[in-house]
Protein backbone atom coordinates (compact mmCIF):
# COMPACT_ATOMS: atom_id res chain seq x y z
CA UNK A 1 0.00 0.00 0.00
CA UNK A 2 2.91 2.43 0.99
CA UNK A 3 4.36 2.07 -2.46
CA UNK A 4 1.14 2.46 -4.49
CA UNK A 5 0.88 5.57 -2.94
CA UNK A 6 4.50 6.62 -3.30
CA UNK A 7 4.27 6.78 -7.05
CA UNK A 8 2.07 9.78 -6.29
CA UNK A 9 5.45 11.45 -6.00
CA UNK A 10 6.93 13.73 -8.24
CA UNK A 11 10.23 14.62 -7.90
CA UNK A 12 10.50 15.41 -3.93
CA UNK A 13 6.73 17.60 -4.27
CA UNK A 14 3.77 15.89 -3.43
CA UNK A 15 0.37 16.57 -5.38
CA UNK A 16 -2.47 17.64 -3.07
CA UNK A 17 -3.79 13.68 -3.54
CA UNK A 18 -0.54 12.66 -1.77
CA UNK A 19 0.18 15.01 1.02
CA UNK A 20 -3.77 13.45 1.78
CA UNK A 21 -3.08 10.02 1.41
CA UNK A 22 0.32 9.98 3.18
CA UNK A 23 -1.36 12.06 5.85
CA UNK A 24 -3.98 8.78 5.97
CA UNK A 25 -1.43 6.35 6.32
CA UNK A 26 0.07 8.01 9.16
CA UNK A 27 -2.87 9.13 11.38
CA UNK A 28 -4.09 5.13 10.31
CA UNK A 29 -0.29 4.21 12.12
CA UNK A 30 -0.82 6.49 15.24
CA UNK A 31 -4.13 4.94 16.01
CA UNK A 32 -2.96 1.73 15.57
CA UNK A 33 0.51 1.98 18.03
CA UNK A 34 -1.92 3.66 20.71
CA UNK A 35 -4.35 1.01 19.87
CA UNK A 36 -1.64 -1.99 20.12
CA UNK A 37 0.21 0.14 23.31
CA UNK A 38 -3.44 -0.08 24.99
CA UNK A 39 -4.20 -3.40 24.66
CA UNK A 40 -2.82 -5.82 27.32
CA UNK A 41 -3.30 -9.51 26.49
CA UNK A 42 -0.98 -12.18 28.29
CA UNK A 43 -0.87 -13.61 24.92
CA UNK A 44 -2.42 -13.28 21.23
CA UNK A 45 -4.89 -15.70 19.68
CA UNK A 46 -3.79 -19.07 18.52
CA UNK A 47 -1.12 -21.84 19.08
CA UNK A 48 0.26 -20.31 22.28
CA UNK A 49 1.25 -17.31 20.33
CA UNK A 50 3.39 -14.61 22.46
CA UNK A 51 1.84 -10.92 23.09
CA UNK A 52 4.02 -9.29 21.40
CA UNK A 53 2.79 -10.46 18.06
CA UNK A 54 -0.12 -8.18 18.57
CA UNK A 55 0.42 -5.83 21.30
CA UNK A 56 2.54 -3.39 22.53
CA UNK A 57 5.25 -1.44 20.79
CA UNK A 58 8.27 -3.05 19.58
CA UNK A 59 10.88 0.24 19.07
CA UNK A 60 14.69 0.44 18.80
CA UNK A 61 16.45 3.63 19.09
CA UNK A 62 18.80 5.22 16.59
CA UNK A 63 20.98 7.95 15.84
CA UNK A 64 21.03 8.60 11.88
CA UNK A 65 25.17 7.59 10.40
CA UNK A 66 26.71 8.74 7.65
CA UNK A 67 28.40 4.50 8.01
CA UNK A 68 24.88 3.09 7.77
CA UNK A 69 21.25 3.31 7.19
CA UNK A 70 19.47 3.21 10.85
CA UNK A 71 17.76 -0.02 9.60
CA UNK A 72 21.16 -1.97 9.17
CA UNK A 73 22.92 -3.13 11.99
CA UNK A 74 25.51 -1.22 14.06
CA UNK A 75 28.66 -2.74 14.29
CA UNK A 76 27.77 -4.84 17.93
CA UNK A 77 24.44 -6.14 16.46
CA UNK A 78 26.39 -7.56 13.34
CA UNK A 79 29.34 -9.09 15.67
CA UNK A 80 26.48 -10.38 18.07
CA UNK A 81 23.79 -11.72 15.47
CA UNK A 82 20.94 -9.69 17.22
CA UNK A 83 19.32 -6.59 17.23
CA UNK A 84 18.38 -4.83 20.56
CA UNK A 85 14.81 -3.39 20.73
CA UNK A 86 12.68 -1.90 23.57
CA UNK A 87 8.68 -3.32 24.14
CA UNK A 88 5.94 -0.65 25.62
CA UNK A 89 2.70 -1.25 26.78
CA UNK A 90 0.23 0.23 28.76
CA UNK A 91 0.61 -1.86 31.73
CA UNK A 92 4.34 -1.50 31.85
CA UNK A 93 4.76 2.36 31.86
CA UNK A 94 8.28 2.91 30.46
CA UNK A 95 9.31 7.00 31.23
CA UNK A 96 12.49 6.98 29.50
CA UNK A 97 14.44 4.76 26.94
CA UNK A 98 17.71 3.18 26.40
CA UNK A 99 20.49 5.51 26.37
CA UNK A 100 18.04 8.46 26.43
CA UNK A 101 17.39 7.51 23.50
CA UNK A 102 15.21 10.08 21.47
CA UNK A 103 13.90 8.90 17.91
CA UNK A 104 14.22 5.15 16.20
CA UNK A 105 12.16 3.43 14.28
CA UNK A 106 9.30 0.62 15.02
CA UNK A 107 8.41 -2.76 13.86
CA UNK A 108 4.87 -3.94 13.00
CA UNK A 109 3.98 -6.66 15.53
CA UNK A 110 4.48 -9.92 13.99
CA UNK A 111 0.73 -10.58 13.21
CA UNK A 112 0.14 -7.17 12.04
CA UNK A 113 2.70 -6.90 9.90
CA UNK A 114 2.41 -6.25 5.60
CA UNK A 115 2.05 -8.61 3.22
CA UNK A 116 5.02 -9.76 1.60
CA UNK A 117 7.37 -8.41 4.62
CA UNK A 118 9.93 -9.81 6.40
CA UNK A 119 9.23 -12.29 9.48
CA UNK A 120 11.76 -10.95 12.27
CA UNK A 121 12.06 -13.54 15.23
CA UNK A 122 12.52 -12.83 18.83
CA UNK A 123 14.79 -14.60 20.66
CA UNK A 124 14.80 -13.47 24.46
CA UNK A 125 13.28 -10.65 26.90
CA UNK A 126 14.99 -9.44 29.59
CA UNK A 127 12.72 -6.89 32.23
CA UNK A 128 15.45 -4.62 32.23
CA UNK A 129 18.58 -3.65 30.72
CA UNK A 130 20.91 -6.73 29.98
CA UNK A 131 24.14 -5.79 28.85
CA UNK A 132 23.40 -7.98 25.95
CA UNK A 133 26.40 -6.71 24.22
CA UNK A 134 28.89 -8.15 26.61
CA UNK A 135 26.71 -11.61 26.58
CA UNK A 136 27.00 -14.58 24.41
CA UNK A 137 24.12 -16.88 22.06
CA UNK A 138 23.47 -13.20 20.05
CA UNK A 139 23.25 -11.62 23.49
CA UNK A 140 20.72 -13.98 25.42
CA UNK A 141 23.47 -15.65 27.52
CA UNK A 142 26.53 -15.56 29.52
CA UNK A 143 27.88 -12.03 30.44
CA UNK A 144 31.82 -12.49 29.84
CA UNK A 145 31.94 -9.58 32.79
CA UNK A 146 31.10 -11.92 35.60
CA UNK A 147 32.42 -14.96 37.37
CA UNK A 148 29.25 -16.83 36.70
CA UNK A 149 28.16 -18.55 33.78
CA UNK A 150 24.50 -16.68 32.58
CA UNK A 151 21.81 -19.29 31.06
CA UNK A 152 18.65 -19.02 30.05
CA UNK A 153 15.97 -18.36 33.02
CA UNK A 154 14.55 -21.35 31.85
CA UNK A 155 17.86 -23.70 32.34
CA UNK A 156 17.93 -22.27 35.61
CA UNK A 157 14.56 -23.34 36.78
CA UNK A 158 13.33 -19.64 36.77
CA UNK A 159 9.51 -20.34 35.05
CA UNK A 160 7.72 -17.25 36.97
CA UNK A 161 8.31 -13.89 37.86
CA UNK A 162 8.59 -14.34 41.48
CA UNK A 163 11.25 -16.81 40.53
CA UNK A 164 13.26 -13.93 38.79
CA UNK A 165 12.62 -11.53 41.40
CA UNK A 166 13.56 -13.92 44.40
CA UNK A 167 17.13 -14.78 42.05
CA UNK A 168 17.79 -11.03 41.00
CA UNK A 169 17.93 -9.69 44.51
CA UNK A 170 20.04 -11.92 45.91
CA UNK A 171 23.18 -9.89 43.95
CA UNK A 172 20.96 -7.20 42.84
CA UNK A 173 23.29 -7.51 39.58
CA UNK A 174 21.92 -6.53 35.85
CA UNK A 175 24.69 -8.48 34.67
CA UNK A 176 24.18 -11.32 36.14
CA UNK A 177 20.05 -11.57 35.48
CA UNK A 178 18.62 -14.67 33.21
CA UNK A 179 16.65 -13.66 29.97
CA UNK A 180 13.74 -15.39 28.97
CA UNK A 181 13.75 -17.47 25.67
CA UNK A 182 11.27 -16.21 23.99
CA UNK A 183 12.48 -18.23 20.17
CA UNK A 184 9.93 -19.79 18.01
CA UNK A 185 11.78 -23.57 19.11
CA UNK A 186 10.25 -23.18 22.17
CA UNK A 187 6.60 -23.44 21.64
CA UNK A 188 4.59 -23.43 23.56
CA UNK A 189 6.79 -22.16 26.74
CA UNK A 190 7.66 -19.18 24.87
CA UNK A 191 3.89 -17.29 25.09
CA UNK A 192 3.99 -17.63 29.17
CA UNK A 193 7.94 -16.53 29.07
CA UNK A 194 6.85 -13.32 27.36
CA UNK A 195 4.21 -13.18 29.87
CA UNK A 196 6.65 -13.87 32.52
CA UNK A 197 8.79 -11.07 31.76
CA UNK A 198 6.00 -8.44 31.66
CA UNK A 199 4.69 -8.96 34.95
CA UNK A 200 8.61 -8.80 36.47
CA UNK A 201 8.16 -5.03 35.56
CA UNK A 202 4.62 -5.16 36.55
CA UNK A 203 6.08 -6.36 40.19
CA UNK A 204 9.03 -4.96 40.24
CA UNK A 205 8.84 -1.19 38.37
CA UNK A 206 10.94 1.22 41.12
CA UNK A 207 13.68 -1.71 41.90
CA UNK A 208 15.05 -2.26 38.14
CA UNK A 209 18.32 -0.66 37.82
CA UNK A 210 16.88 0.71 34.60
CA UNK A 211 13.39 1.71 33.38
CA UNK A 212 13.50 0.23 30.11
CA UNK A 213 13.09 -3.71 29.21
CA UNK A 214 15.28 -5.44 26.58
CA UNK A 215 14.33 -7.38 23.37
CA UNK A 216 16.68 -9.00 21.31
CA UNK A 217 16.08 -9.81 17.71
CA UNK A 218 17.73 -11.85 15.20
CA UNK A 219 19.71 -10.21 12.53
CA UNK A 220 17.83 -9.76 9.52
CA UNK A 221 19.74 -10.11 5.74
CA UNK A 222 19.87 -6.48 5.03
CA UNK A 223 19.58 -7.28 1.60
CA UNK A 224 16.11 -7.58 2.26
CA UNK A 225 15.79 -4.67 4.51
CA UNK A 226 13.78 -2.66 1.88
CA UNK A 227 11.13 -5.77 3.07
CA UNK A 228 11.51 -4.90 6.96
CA UNK A 229 8.34 -4.20 8.87
CA UNK A 230 8.96 -0.61 10.00
CA UNK A 231 5.95 0.55 10.91
CA UNK A 232 7.52 4.22 12.35
CA UNK A 233 9.83 6.43 12.48
CA UNK A 234 9.69 7.95 15.96
CA UNK A 235 11.14 10.62 18.12
CA UNK A 236 10.70 11.29 21.82
CA UNK A 237 8.08 14.42 22.55
CA UNK A 238 10.30 16.41 24.50
CA UNK A 239 14.54 16.03 24.16
CA UNK A 240 16.02 18.47 21.65
CA UNK A 241 17.09 16.93 18.35
CA UNK A 242 14.90 13.74 17.96
CA UNK A 243 12.50 15.29 15.62
CA UNK A 244 15.30 16.17 13.14
CA UNK A 245 16.96 12.70 13.29
CA UNK A 246 13.65 11.12 12.70
CA UNK A 247 13.20 12.97 9.50
CA UNK A 248 16.46 12.24 8.46
CA UNK A 249 15.63 8.47 8.98
CA UNK A 250 12.59 9.00 6.72
CA UNK A 251 13.98 10.93 4.20
CA UNK A 252 17.26 8.19 3.80
CA UNK A 253 14.35 5.11 3.57
CA UNK A 254 12.08 7.21 0.88
CA UNK A 255 15.37 7.99 -1.47
CA UNK A 256 16.54 4.43 -0.73
CA UNK A 257 13.49 2.54 -0.97
CA UNK A 258 11.31 4.97 -2.27
CA UNK A 259 7.58 4.49 -0.02
CA UNK A 260 7.18 6.44 2.45
CA UNK A 261 7.13 5.53 6.00
CA UNK A 262 5.68 8.04 8.58
CA UNK A 263 7.49 9.83 11.53
CA UNK A 264 5.76 9.84 14.76
CA UNK A 265 5.22 11.74 17.98
CA UNK A 266 5.28 10.12 21.10
CA UNK A 267 5.05 11.22 24.36
CA UNK A 268 6.03 9.18 27.01
CA UNK A 269 4.39 8.82 31.02
CA UNK A 270 6.06 10.96 33.61
CA UNK A 271 5.13 9.02 35.97
CA UNK A 272 3.90 5.04 36.51
CA UNK A 273 0.16 6.35 36.61
CA UNK A 274 0.55 7.83 32.98
CA UNK A 275 0.45 6.22 29.68
CA UNK A 276 2.53 6.78 26.37
CA UNK A 277 0.57 8.95 23.55
CA UNK A 278 1.50 7.99 20.05
CA UNK A 279 0.28 10.90 17.43
CA UNK A 280 1.27 11.76 13.24
CA UNK A 281 1.71 15.80 12.47
CA UNK A 282 1.70 16.56 9.26
CA UNK A 283 4.53 19.54 10.05
CA UNK A 284 6.62 16.69 11.17
CA UNK A 285 7.10 14.83 7.92
CA UNK A 286 10.33 15.44 5.98
CA UNK A 287 9.02 13.48 3.06
CA UNK A 288 4.95 15.04 2.80
CA UNK A 289 5.69 18.28 1.58
CA UNK A 290 2.83 19.92 0.08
Amino acid sequence: MFRTLTQLLLGTTLSAAAVAANASIGEQIAIQMQQNYDATPAQCEGNAVPAHACSGVLLRTTRPSPSYHTWHHSPNSKTKGAVSFSYIRADIPTARLAEDGRSGFTLHPILQRPKGSLRYELLCASPTDSDSWERDTSGCGDNRQTEEVEMACHEQGILTAEDWIEQFRQTGDYKRQCAFDIQRARVPERAEAFYQSLRTKQMYPTEMPFPWNELLIRTWDEELSSKLPIQSFFYIDGPYGGLQQAQADQKDWYETNGTFIPVIRIALPRSLEDGARFSYNESDQAVAQP
